[in-house]
């Protein structure tokens, strides 16, 4: 299933042929340094893409979160993944996280995805608020989010413990109508 097509991505559900990708850029370290964890499991991946086969994103399960796969359009090649979570239902908010593979960053790809499933968001679920969450530290992340328009509500000191280390975490939000006036 597709949900949003961009100039240079296909925002798409998981398969199994994802899963070396997945594999890859979730237990890499330039990839899991603002995340907090570590070693995921081949099993653990693999759960997580079945899951997502039979889930259709929104809050109608147990768990909010819905993983979408970045799929370049030029040669398939997947280039990164989309966490959406829905929160609380009935309050049509969604926190965005996203992961670009170190192979394919600094050429546009995250703020594009973010793009894209933002526009797919307010259309297919009538989204009013989107928030993310970000380790201070992660600059190439924030900067993301603010060519997108978010804006920082909040600062939290050694919030988030990352790795051994207490790290600040920095909010950012974008309402759906600020977003309809920037496009």
């Amino acid at each position: 299933m597709i949900f949003a097509e961009t100039e240079r991505l296909i925002l798409r559900r998981p398969r199994m042929d994802d899963l070396p990708s997945y594999l890859r850029s979730w237990d890499d370290p330039d990839m899991t340094r603002f995340t907090g964890k570590r070693s995921y499991t081949e099993q653990f991946l693999r759960g997580l893409i079945e899951e997502m086969q039979t889930k259709k994103p929104g809050r109608t399960e147990p768990q909010p979160w819905y993983q979408v796969t970045i799929e370049r359009r030029e040669d398939g090649a997947v280039v990164g993944d989309l966490g959406l979570g829905f929160g609380v239902p009935g309050e049509r908010q969604v926190e965005l996280g996203y992961r670009i593979h170190p192979v394919h960053q600094r050429r546009g790809y995250g703020r594009e995805a973010v793009a894209g499933i933002i526009d797919w968001l307010i259309e297919s679920y009538s989204i009013h608020r989107f928030v993310g969450v970000v380790a201070a530290p992660n600059s190439a992340s924030i900067n993301v989010l603010k060519s997108l328009g978010f804006r920082q509500e909040g600062h939290f000191r050694q919030s988030f413990l990352c790795n051994g280390r207490w790290l600040d975490d920095d909010y950012f939000a974008l309402l759906a109508e600020e977003w309809r006036q920037r496009r």
